[in-house]
Protein backbone atom coordinates (compact mmCIF):
# COMPACT_ATOMS: atom_id res chain seq x y z
CA UNK A 1 0.00 0.00 0.00
CA UNK A 2 1.33 3.49 -1.07
CA UNK A 3 2.11 6.31 1.63
CA UNK A 4 -0.56 8.14 -0.20
CA UNK A 5 -2.83 5.47 0.02
CA UNK A 6 -2.48 5.38 3.88
CA UNK A 7 -2.62 8.84 4.51
CA UNK A 8 -5.86 8.82 3.20
CA UNK A 9 -7.55 5.65 5.20
CA UNK A 10 -6.06 7.66 8.18
CA UNK A 11 -7.70 10.83 7.44
CA UNK A 12 -10.68 8.87 6.46
CA UNK A 13 -11.13 7.11 10.00
CA UNK A 14 -9.59 9.35 12.31
CA UNK A 15 -12.87 9.95 14.43
CA UNK A 16 -14.82 6.41 14.44
CA UNK A 17 -14.53 4.30 17.30
CA UNK A 18 -11.90 2.40 15.24
CA UNK A 19 -9.03 4.00 12.91
CA UNK A 20 -7.09 1.73 10.49
CA UNK A 21 -3.87 -0.19 11.76
CA UNK A 22 -1.71 -1.11 9.19
CA UNK A 23 0.84 -4.37 8.87
CA UNK A 24 -1.31 -5.95 11.59
CA UNK A 25 -0.15 -9.87 11.47
CA UNK A 26 -4.04 -12.04 10.82
CA UNK A 27 -2.67 -14.73 12.98
CA UNK A 28 -4.27 -13.05 15.98
CA UNK A 29 -7.51 -13.05 13.32
CA UNK A 30 -7.68 -16.77 12.32
CA UNK A 31 -8.67 -19.40 14.72
CA UNK A 32 -5.62 -21.34 12.43
CA UNK A 33 -3.79 -19.18 14.43
CA UNK A 34 -1.63 -18.54 11.66
CA UNK A 35 -1.48 -16.08 8.61
CA UNK A 36 0.42 -13.25 6.93
CA UNK A 37 0.03 -9.50 7.40
CA UNK A 38 -2.38 -7.72 5.77
CA UNK A 39 -1.78 -3.80 4.99
CA UNK A 40 -4.51 -2.90 6.05
CA UNK A 41 -7.17 -3.91 9.21
CA UNK A 42 -10.35 -2.19 10.30
CA UNK A 43 -12.93 -2.60 12.49
CA UNK A 44 -16.38 -1.42 11.27
CA UNK A 45 -19.28 -0.30 13.58
CA UNK A 46 -21.93 1.47 11.00
CA UNK A 47 -23.42 1.50 7.64
CA UNK A 48 -22.33 4.84 7.06
CA UNK A 49 -18.45 4.29 7.73
CA UNK A 50 -18.47 1.16 5.90
CA UNK A 51 -20.28 2.97 2.75
CA UNK A 52 -17.95 5.41 2.72
CA UNK A 53 -14.51 3.33 3.41
CA UNK A 54 -15.25 1.22 0.69
CA UNK A 55 -16.15 3.85 -1.72
CA UNK A 56 -12.85 5.39 -0.45
CA UNK A 57 -10.79 1.43 -1.07
CA UNK A 58 -12.88 1.57 -4.65
CA UNK A 59 -11.46 5.13 -5.77
CA UNK A 60 -7.94 3.93 -4.37
CA UNK A 61 -7.98 0.62 -6.11
CA UNK A 62 -7.61 -0.85 -3.03
CA UNK A 63 -8.80 -4.84 -2.70
CA UNK A 64 -10.96 -5.84 0.91
CA UNK A 65 -12.18 -8.68 2.63
CA UNK A 66 -14.46 -9.07 5.49
CA UNK A 67 -13.17 -11.28 7.46
CA UNK A 68 -15.93 -11.84 9.55
CA UNK A 69 -14.74 -14.44 13.07
CA UNK A 70 -11.91 -15.62 11.46
CA UNK A 71 -13.07 -19.14 10.94
CA UNK A 72 -12.18 -20.27 7.70
CA UNK A 73 -10.03 -18.10 6.43
CA UNK A 74 -5.83 -18.38 5.87
CA UNK A 75 -3.91 -15.66 4.72
CA UNK A 76 -0.02 -16.74 3.16
CA UNK A 77 2.66 -15.72 4.79
CA UNK A 78 3.23 -13.82 2.07
CA UNK A 79 0.32 -11.48 3.48
CA UNK A 80 -2.63 -9.56 1.74
CA UNK A 81 -1.81 -6.29 0.08
CA UNK A 82 -5.67 -4.63 0.81
CA UNK A 83 -7.55 -3.97 3.90
CA UNK A 84 -9.13 -6.59 6.02
CA UNK A 85 -12.71 -5.37 7.42
CA UNK A 86 -14.15 -6.42 10.74
CA UNK A 87 -17.91 -5.81 11.24
CA UNK A 88 -18.87 -4.90 14.55
CA UNK A 89 -21.25 -2.81 16.86
CA UNK A 90 -24.75 -2.14 14.29
CA UNK A 91 -23.63 -5.65 12.36
CA UNK A 92 -23.68 -7.70 15.16
CA UNK A 93 -27.63 -6.64 16.48
CA UNK A 94 -30.44 -9.14 15.86
CA UNK A 95 -34.42 -7.89 15.69
CA UNK A 96 -37.65 -9.01 14.76
CA UNK A 97 -38.92 -7.46 11.42
CA UNK A 98 -42.19 -9.37 10.50
CA UNK A 99 -43.98 -12.10 11.16
CA UNK A 100 -46.34 -14.17 8.87
CA UNK A 101 -49.63 -15.35 8.48
CA UNK A 102 -50.09 -18.91 10.36
CA UNK A 103 -49.30 -22.23 8.19
CA UNK A 104 -49.95 -25.55 9.28
CA UNK A 105 -51.17 -24.15 12.74
CA UNK A 106 -47.40 -22.66 12.74
CA UNK A 107 -46.23 -18.82 12.93
CA UNK A 108 -43.57 -17.29 10.81
CA UNK A 109 -41.58 -14.64 12.09
CA UNK A 110 -38.66 -12.84 9.33
CA UNK A 111 -35.69 -11.97 11.76
CA UNK A 112 -32.39 -9.83 10.87
CA UNK A 113 -29.39 -10.83 11.90
CA UNK A 114 -26.12 -8.47 11.71
CA UNK A 115 -23.48 -9.91 9.10
CA UNK A 116 -20.96 -9.79 11.80
CA UNK A 117 -23.23 -11.41 14.49
CA UNK A 118 -21.91 -14.43 15.38
CA UNK A 119 -23.67 -17.94 14.98
CA UNK A 120 -23.15 -18.75 18.47
CA UNK A 121 -25.30 -15.52 19.62
CA UNK A 122 -27.48 -15.49 16.96
CA UNK A 123 -28.86 -19.46 18.25
CA UNK A 124 -28.79 -18.20 21.86
CA UNK A 125 -30.72 -15.64 21.01
CA UNK A 126 -33.55 -17.85 19.16
CA UNK A 127 -33.68 -20.33 21.69
CA UNK A 128 -34.64 -17.40 23.89
CA UNK A 129 -37.19 -16.60 21.65
CA UNK A 130 -38.48 -20.28 20.92
CA UNK A 131 -37.46 -19.61 17.19
CA UNK A 132 -36.92 -23.00 15.01
CA UNK A 133 -34.87 -23.59 12.25
CA UNK A 134 -31.15 -22.85 12.87
CA UNK A 135 -30.79 -25.55 15.39
CA UNK A 136 -28.27 -27.24 12.90
CA UNK A 137 -25.95 -24.46 13.04
CA UNK A 138 -25.23 -24.89 16.81
CA UNK A 139 -21.62 -25.27 17.48
CA UNK A 140 -20.25 -23.64 14.18
CA UNK A 141 -18.44 -20.94 14.46
CA UNK A 142 -18.41 -17.70 12.59
CA UNK A 143 -19.87 -14.74 11.79
CA UNK A 144 -23.38 -14.75 9.80
CA UNK A 145 -21.80 -12.75 6.65
CA UNK A 146 -19.21 -15.52 6.62
CA UNK A 147 -21.92 -18.27 7.04
CA UNK A 148 -24.17 -17.16 4.30
CA UNK A 149 -21.04 -16.74 2.06
CA UNK A 150 -20.13 -20.45 2.31
CA UNK A 151 -23.82 -22.20 2.95
CA UNK A 152 -22.60 -23.24 6.17
CA UNK A 153 -24.06 -26.41 7.35
CA UNK A 154 -24.47 -29.48 9.18
CA UNK A 155 -26.28 -33.13 9.92
CA UNK A 156 -28.13 -32.46 6.70
CA UNK A 157 -29.14 -28.91 6.55
CA UNK A 158 -27.37 -25.58 5.45
CA UNK A 159 -27.83 -21.91 7.02
CA UNK A 160 -29.74 -21.15 3.33
CA UNK A 161 -32.92 -23.31 4.18
CA UNK A 162 -34.03 -20.39 6.31
CA UNK A 163 -32.86 -17.63 4.31
CA UNK A 164 -35.16 -14.98 2.54
CA UNK A 165 -32.95 -12.54 1.80
CA UNK A 166 -29.61 -10.32 1.92
CA UNK A 167 -28.58 -6.66 2.70
CA UNK A 168 -25.67 -6.06 1.07
CA UNK A 169 -22.62 -3.37 -0.18
CA UNK A 170 -21.22 -3.34 -3.73
CA UNK A 171 -17.67 -2.22 -3.83
CA UNK A 172 -18.99 1.23 -4.86
CA UNK A 173 -20.71 1.77 -1.15
CA UNK A 174 -24.14 1.07 -2.95
CA UNK A 175 -26.77 -0.59 -0.36
CA UNK A 176 -29.09 -3.33 -2.50
CA UNK A 177 -31.31 -6.20 -1.61
CA UNK A 178 -30.62 -9.42 -2.63
CA UNK A 179 -33.38 -12.14 -2.69
CA UNK A 180 -32.36 -15.95 -2.06
CA UNK A 181 -33.99 -16.66 -5.19
CA UNK A 182 -31.64 -14.50 -6.50
CA UNK A 183 -28.44 -16.60 -5.38
CA UNK A 184 -26.79 -19.37 -6.88
CA UNK A 185 -26.67 -21.98 -3.65
CA UNK A 186 -24.51 -25.39 -3.97
CA UNK A 187 -22.32 -26.84 -1.32
CA UNK A 188 -20.12 -24.47 0.86
CA UNK A 189 -21.24 -21.95 -1.68
CA UNK A 190 -23.24 -18.65 -2.38
CA UNK A 191 -22.98 -17.09 -5.92
CA UNK A 192 -24.88 -14.04 -6.93
CA UNK A 193 -26.93 -14.35 -10.06
CA UNK A 194 -26.00 -12.02 -12.78
CA UNK A 195 -28.30 -8.83 -13.48
CA UNK A 196 -26.78 -8.09 -16.69
CA UNK A 197 -23.00 -8.46 -15.95
CA UNK A 198 -21.10 -11.73 -14.79
CA UNK A 199 -20.74 -10.79 -10.93
CA UNK A 200 -19.18 -13.08 -8.38
CA UNK A 201 -21.11 -12.92 -5.02
CA UNK A 202 -17.88 -11.26 -2.71
CA UNK A 203 -15.55 -11.39 -6.28
CA UNK A 204 -13.35 -8.42 -5.29
CA UNK A 205 -13.59 -5.97 -7.88
CA UNK A 206 -17.08 -6.57 -7.55
CA UNK A 207 -17.72 -6.99 -3.90
CA UNK A 208 -21.02 -7.59 -2.29
CA UNK A 209 -20.28 -7.54 1.42
CA UNK A 210 -23.07 -8.87 3.26
CA UNK A 211 -24.09 -6.54 6.00
CA UNK A 212 -27.46 -7.95 6.97
CA UNK A 213 -29.36 -11.53 5.90
CA UNK A 214 -33.13 -12.20 7.00
CA UNK A 215 -33.76 -15.69 8.51
CA UNK A 216 -37.62 -17.06 8.02
CA UNK A 217 -38.09 -18.96 11.16
CA UNK A 218 -41.04 -20.64 12.71
CA UNK A 219 -42.53 -20.43 16.28
CA UNK A 220 -41.69 -23.39 18.39
CA UNK A 221 -41.61 -24.06 22.35
CA UNK A 222 -37.88 -22.54 23.67
CA UNK A 223 -37.02 -25.77 25.94
CA UNK A 224 -37.55 -28.33 22.23
CA UNK A 225 -35.36 -25.61 20.19
CA UNK A 226 -32.81 -25.57 23.44
CA UNK A 227 -32.78 -29.28 23.20
CA UNK A 228 -31.77 -29.44 19.87
CA UNK A 229 -29.14 -26.66 19.79
CA UNK A 230 -27.51 -29.08 22.87
CA UNK A 231 -27.66 -32.29 21.00
CA UNK A 232 -26.05 -31.42 17.78
CA UNK A 233 -23.73 -29.20 20.20
CA UNK A 234 -22.62 -32.61 21.61
CA UNK A 235 -22.87 -34.20 18.60
CA UNK A 236 -20.21 -32.04 17.22
CA UNK A 237 -17.98 -31.98 20.60
CA UNK A 238 -18.09 -35.98 20.82
CA UNK A 239 -16.67 -36.08 17.10
CA UNK A 240 -14.47 -33.49 16.38
CA UNK A 241 -11.48 -32.03 18.10
CA UNK A 242 -12.28 -28.78 20.70
CA UNK A 243 -10.27 -27.08 22.34
CA UNK A 244 -7.05 -26.37 19.34
CA UNK A 245 -6.39 -23.98 16.81
CA UNK A 246 -8.20 -25.09 13.68
CA UNK A 247 -11.09 -23.83 10.99
CA UNK A 248 -13.06 -26.62 11.25
CA UNK A 249 -13.85 -29.11 8.41
CA UNK A 250 -10.79 -28.04 5.73
CA UNK A 251 -11.89 -29.59 3.06
CA UNK A 252 -14.90 -29.92 1.26
CA UNK A 253 -16.61 -33.44 1.11
CA UNK A 254 -16.43 -34.51 -2.84
CA UNK A 255 -20.08 -36.20 -3.63
CA UNK A 256 -21.26 -39.70 -2.70
CA UNK A 257 -18.36 -39.27 0.06
CA UNK A 258 -16.41 -37.87 2.92
CA UNK A 259 -13.45 -35.81 3.29
CA UNK A 260 -12.72 -36.96 6.79
CA UNK A 261 -13.21 -41.09 5.68
CA UNK A 262 -10.84 -40.71 2.84
CA UNK A 263 -7.95 -38.87 4.89
CA UNK A 264 -8.27 -41.74 6.85
CA UNK A 265 -8.39 -44.17 4.65
CA UNK A 266 -4.98 -42.80 3.29
CA UNK A 267 -3.38 -43.31 6.57
CA UNK A 268 -2.50 -39.93 6.93
CA UNK A 269 -4.23 -39.16 10.34
CA UNK A 270 -1.67 -37.76 12.93
CA UNK A 271 0.90 -36.69 9.47
CA UNK A 272 2.69 -33.69 10.86
CA UNK A 273 4.14 -30.48 9.40
CA UNK A 274 6.21 -28.50 11.64
CA UNK A 275 3.81 -27.80 14.42
CA UNK A 276 0.38 -28.39 12.16
CA UNK A 277 -1.22 -32.11 11.71
CA UNK A 278 -4.11 -34.50 11.01
CA UNK A 279 -5.95 -34.46 13.89
CA UNK A 280 -6.05 -37.87 15.44
CA UNK A 281 -9.80 -37.40 16.49
CA UNK A 282 -11.06 -36.73 13.07
CA UNK A 283 -8.94 -36.39 9.56
CA UNK A 284 -10.99 -33.44 8.14
CA UNK A 285 -9.42 -30.94 11.03
CA UNK A 286 -5.65 -30.04 10.63
CA UNK A 287 -4.74 -28.44 14.09
CA UNK A 288 -2.26 -25.87 14.88
CA UNK A 289 -0.45 -26.98 17.94
CA UNK A 290 1.68 -24.16 18.50
CA UNK A 291 3.48 -21.81 16.38
CA UNK A 292 2.87 -23.42 13.09
CA UNK A 293 2.76 -20.96 9.92
CA UNK A 294 0.46 -20.53 6.89
CA UNK A 295 3.38 -21.74 4.92
CA UNK A 296 3.52 -25.06 6.97
CA UNK A 297 -0.52 -25.80 6.89
CA UNK A 298 -0.49 -25.38 3.04
CA UNK A 299 2.21 -28.12 2.75
CA UNK A 300 0.24 -30.45 4.72
CA UNK A 301 -2.77 -29.25 2.83
CA UNK A 302 -1.15 -30.37 -0.26
CA UNK A 303 -0.08 -33.20 1.30
CA UNK A 304 -2.87 -34.59 1.81
CA UNK A 305 -4.38 -33.41 -1.31
CA UNK A 306 -1.88 -35.43 -2.94
CA UNK A 307 -2.03 -38.58 -0.99
CA UNK A 308 -5.67 -39.18 -1.10
CA UNK A 309 -5.57 -38.25 -4.66
CA UNK A 310 -2.77 -41.40 -4.94
CA UNK A 311 -5.24 -43.12 -3.83
CA UNK A 312 -8.35 -42.66 -4.48
CA UNK A 313 -8.17 -40.33 -7.77
CA UNK A 314 -9.92 -38.05 -6.00
CA UNK A 315 -8.63 -34.08 -5.68
CA UNK A 316 -9.62 -32.61 -2.33
CA UNK A 317 -10.88 -28.97 -2.45
CA UNK A 318 -10.20 -26.45 0.70
CA UNK A 319 -13.28 -25.70 2.52
CA UNK A 320 -11.09 -22.82 4.31
CA UNK A 321 -10.27 -20.23 2.04
CA UNK A 322 -6.70 -19.41 1.09
CA UNK A 323 -6.32 -15.42 0.47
Amino acid sequence: MKQQQRKQLIALTADWPSSIQFDVPMASYSTLRAGGKAAGFIDIYCLSELQELVGCLHEQQLIFRVIGRGSNILVTDKGFPGVMIRLKGAFEQIAFKKSFDAENDQKFYLVQAGGGCSLGKLLSWCIMQGLSGLECMAGIPGSVGGSVRMNAGAVGGEISDCLHSLDCVDDYGHVMQVLRSELQLSYRKAEFKPRGTSLNFLHSGNSLLVVSAYFRLRSGIKEQVRSRCAAFLAQRKERQPTGVASAGSFFKNPPHDAAGRLIEAAGLKGRCCGEVLVSPKHANFIVNTGKGTATDILTLMEQVQEAVFQKFAIRLEPEVEII
